[in-house]
């Protein structure tokens, strides 16, 4: 039986650029966690005040347990069991590092965990954010320094291509081995900064340990690179059919697109399923399954794809 059941956010249960979860989406995280022995959350890169405008201030129900942050925070039924932020100093010093390699265009944005409207754009002055709203349209505030609070996610956002960032990162990944830096989509030219060795999994683990659940208990969505790490530890990983290649190949099960609320329709089966004990239908064997290709969005091939 399933008895956690964790999403990603954007691109796997939230079409990017949506802004909130679909009506089906947030039903169907409710119907997991109204199930007899099962819990439902997101296993994001997101802070936890961003979720009230991804779920909406009225779906706080639907956020009390998941990994946020990616990995670096842990929530658990509303309570924080695990924080951590990447060391200040040593982002400060990757502020200065970026404003002499890259300039302008490429800057740090830091996030407050728990305050909603608190990020800012580091190292960079007013005039200079305003000279590129395609890197920070989304911004409204810069700082010389990281501001006082509890700003444990931290990016890199540029208005460079995608090929100038995996550049840029190679040499960050030499420069800065305290960090570990990821992208969040397959198409991003963003740069998520970890902590080193903190990834989902981590977080996934932290919260697994305390409801005292083993990994075949466990089932989690992803799409992207910053998936990857739970998808190829999680027996029953499950890859939306817009994943990116590396994901979709690593994943165990494969349903419909994020534009067909697909991790919806499989949260529901995963509901069902709760109230016997069983397995959800869509984790059949292929020969098992009844289900003909196309014939619904959590319809799934048992193999790894590739």
């Amino acid at each position: 039986m399933i008895k956690l059941a964790l999403s990603d956010l954007d691109n796997t249960l939230i079409p990017y650029g949506q802004g909130r979860a679909s009506d089906a989406a947030i039903a169907a995280v409710r119907a997991v966690n109204a199930a007899p022995g099962v819990l439902a959350g997101p296993i994001s890169g997101r802070t936890v005040a961003m979720m009230s405008w991804m779920f909406e201030a009225d779906a706080a129900d639907c956020f009390q347990t998941g990994v946020f942050v990616n990995g670096q925070v842990v929530r658990l039924r509303g309570r924080v069991i695990y924080q951590e932020a990447p060391a200040r100093k040593t982002l400060e010093r990757l502020v200065s590092y970026l404003r002499e390699r890259e300039g302008e265009r490429t800057a740090l944005t830091s996030y407050d965990n728990d305050r909603e409207n608190s990020d800012v754009v580091v190292g960079i002055t007013d005039d200079e954010l305003a000279r590129h709203p395609k890197a920070f349209h989304a911004f409204h505030r810069t700082a010389a320094h990281i501001p006082a609070g509890t700003y444990v996610k931290n990016n890199i956002h540029s208005d460079h291509s995608r090929a100038h960032m995996e550049a840029l990162r190679q040499d960050l990944v030499r420069d800065f081995p305290e960090f570990d830096f990821v992208f969040p989509s397959a198409s991003a030219s963003t740069l998520d900064i970890l902590p080193a060795g903190v990834s989902k999994m981590s977080g996934l683990t932290i919260l697994m340990d305390q409801l005292g659940i083993g990994l075949n208990e466990v089932c989690v969505f992803g799409d992207s690179e910053n998936d990857l790490a739970i998808i190829e530890g999680v027996p029953n990983s499950v890859a939306v059919s817009n994943a990116a290649p590396e994901v979709a190949k690593a994943a165990r099960w494969h349903i419909g697109a994020v534009t067909e609320d697909a991790v919806a329709g499989a949260l529901l089966d995963i509901a069902t399923a709760a109230k016997t004990g069983a397995m959800p239908a869509f984790m059949r064997e292929e020969s098992e399954n009844p289900c003909d290709a196309g014939a619904s969005p959590t319809c799934v091939s048992s193999a790894p794809m590739g």
